[in-house]
């Protein structure tokens, strides 16, 4: 299993998610706290961050997916400005100040656990 992560580590790592693709993080501070808890527990017990959001197998290779970011957050962000967890954000939708807000699921049904 890898090491360690600490709630610090994951906001680091998120930023430079952000930074790296050119997304915006969500600007409720809370919300953010919420989903760097889970990725960070995610990371504690399955070695790998795992979108919060979304059911697992806790498996590395079933789950591939879906470590963040996860493989369908590019197209949600494209399409409706936010990934599907509402972490990263396109400038535009950050610009607009709406609220962040439930999309379609693009995982496909097979890949869910039982």
């Amino acid at each position: 299993m890898s090491s360690s992560k600490t709630p610090g580590d994951t906001q680091k790592f998120i930023k430079a998610v952000a930074d790296h693709k050119g997304w915006i993080l969500n600007r409720d501070s809370e919300y953010i706290e919420f989903l760097v808890n889970g990725l960070t527990v995610n990371h504690e017990r399955y070695g790998f961050y795992q979108c919060p959001c979304r059911d697992s197998y806790g498996d590395k290779v079933k789950d591939k997916d879906i470590h963040c970011p996860c493989e369908y957050a590019a197209a949600d962000i494209q399409e409706y400005g936010q990934c599907f967890c509402g972490l990263f954000l396109d400038a535009d939708y950050y610009s607009s100040h709406e609220d962040v807000d439930g999309i379609p699921e693009r995982r496909p049904d097979e890949l869910f656990p039982d």
